[in-house]
This record gives structure tokens, C-alpha cells and sequence, in this order.
């Protein structure tokens, strides 16, 4: 079943751990990069004010080239108890990493 198989797929790429330490890269970057439209976003900022909730994870393939697919995984991103953002990172087959990108609401 394909469920089964991609559940064995992130559990062996470590998709999840992997996931979150990208967002935490790619957050980290924001911060030291735009530190105006952060301090818009993430007023009085502190790092404990971050939940992270791993809540998605699909399969993904270009139609009709079946040989373009993918492994999206998706996580919410709280602040002070608010849906701030979603990071989803996405993964080769072969367990490299594709792409990322964070987007906020």
C-alpha cells in the first residue's frame, strides 16, 4: 500500500528531524536577512514562543513524466499560540533535498 511506503520512506530518510532542522535554518535566515519584516511578523520574539506540529506528508509526481516525484513534508508553525506559517520541505526519492519554502499567513 502506498501509505505503508511512505510512512517506511520518512521514517529512513528522517524526513520529520530533517524537516525541522531546515525550518530552523531557513527561519534563523529570515531573521538575520529581513529584520524589519521580522520583528513585523515575530513581535517580541523569543525562540520558547515557536511550536512546530508535523502535519502533513504526501507523494507527489508531474503528470504525465511519472519519472519528476516527490516526498512534501509539511509543518505548521505556531507563534504566541497563533498559526504564524507553514514550512514544507521537499525531498528527491532518493532522499536529497528538492526545495523548501516557508510561507506565512
Amino acid at each position: 500500500m502506498v501509505i505503508d511506503w511512505i510512512t517506511n520512506w520518512i521514517r529512513e530518510h528522517k524526513a520529520e528531524e530533517r524537516s525541522i532542522e531546515g525550518f530552523w535554518n531557513y527561519f534563523n535566515s529570515y531573521r538575520d536577512e529581513y529584520p524589519e519584516e521580522f520583528t513585523a511578523d515575530f513581535p517580541d520574539y523569543r525562540p520558547e514562543y515557536i511550536e512546530i506540529y508535523p502535519c502533513k506528508a504526501s507523494l507527489t509526481m508531474n503528470w504525465p513524466s511519472e519519472d519528476y516525484s516527490h516526498i512534501v513534508f509539511e509543518l505548521r508553525i505556531r507563534y504566541k499560540n497563533r498559526h504564524a506559517a507553514i514550512y514544507k520541505m521537499v525531498f528527491n526519492l532518493d532522499g536529497t533535498v528538492e526545495d523548501d519554502k516557508l510561507t506565512f499567513d
